[in-house]
């Protein structure tokens, strides 16, 4: 009587880079938690979820914290940054109004856009548009982890800033290849602190962006460091049959991206 051999084992595949490091997600229904903890967080529910999800604050209040609700919209195509500041004016004007503009002004093909300079303009035209009151938009250069910058989020001020996703969309280093753009509208300082930069783990920041319509919380130190390693536009994307405008420099020069954010003060002001 004849017997099949067993198949050979399989190889074992090669070695994969591990994704940026992430808040441990949890069930909901594997935590025990107390109602009266999460009050603080109450009043807006997709911020209570999105911190039961990410297991942030759950068994006592953070030492600081500032959220303003935006609603989520879903992007079309590479436009992330037009997506996160139509978010920001509450729809006054839509993507494809955007993308209008800026394919007028010169500033994109598709709907990306690689340079946060070219962003300030597209913001004084779209300020012309919409009712957004004395709301006042800055172009900051570096310092995105900073007291300075944490001072103003727990204040009400709202960033845009672009980073590399990863494939989950949070935080992560790959040198510009997968540039995208979050709405910063929130910010949770979690333990009790005299000095906001002595502790990188201790300052989250609550983001909206055109592939989720989650609430997201990251890591505001790898954020910034995510914002720091902009350095080149994906060869990937160069080759993929369209045609992208890239600034003077590329997207790592002092056109471009690299270590660079928008930031909005006085929001509260805005008539929506």
């Amino acid at each position: 009587m004849c017997t099949i051999p067993p198949p050979p084992p399989l190889p074992s595949l090669p070695g994969i880079d591990s994704p940026a490091k992430t808040l441990k997600i949890s069930k909901t229904d594997d935590i025990n938690i107390d109602s009266d903890i999460l009050l603080w967080a109450s009043e807006h529910p997709e911020l209570k979820d999105a911190c039961v999800k990410n297991g942030m604050c759950l068994y006592k209040p953070p030492f600081k914290y500032k959220y303003k609700y935006f609603q989520s919209r879903m992007q079309i195509g590479p436009t992330c940054g037009l997506v996160a500041m139509s978010m920001l004016v509450n729809g006054e004007a839509t993507p494809d109004e955007l993308l209008s503009i800026a394919k007028l002004e010169g500033y994109t093909n598709n709907g990306e856009m690689f340079s946060c300079k070219q962003m300030v303009k597209l913001v004084e035209k779209v300020h012309s548009l919409t009712e957004i009151g004395n709301v006042r938009c800055m172009l900051k250069q570096g310092g995105l982890f900073s007291s300075e910058i944490i001072e103003k989020l727990l204040n009400g001020a709202i960033l845009l800033v672009p980073y590399d996703a990863d494939c989950n969309h949070a935080p992560c280093l790959r040198t510009g290849h997968t540039a995208h753009w979050t709405l910063v509208c929130g910010v949770i300082v979690v333990e009790e602190t005299v000095n906001y930069e002595d502790d990188p783990k201790n300052v989250y920041v609550l983001c909206k962006h055109g592939k989720s319509r989650y609430l997201a919380i990251w890591n505001l130190f790898d954020l910034a460091k995510s914002n720091n390693n902009l350095w080149e536009f994906s060869p990937k994307k160069g080759a993929d049959g369209l045609v992208y405008i890239l600034p003077e420099g590329g997207i790592g020069g002092e056109n471009g991206l690299r270590d660079q954010f928008l930031i909005f003060e006085n929001i509260e002001g805005m008539r929506f």
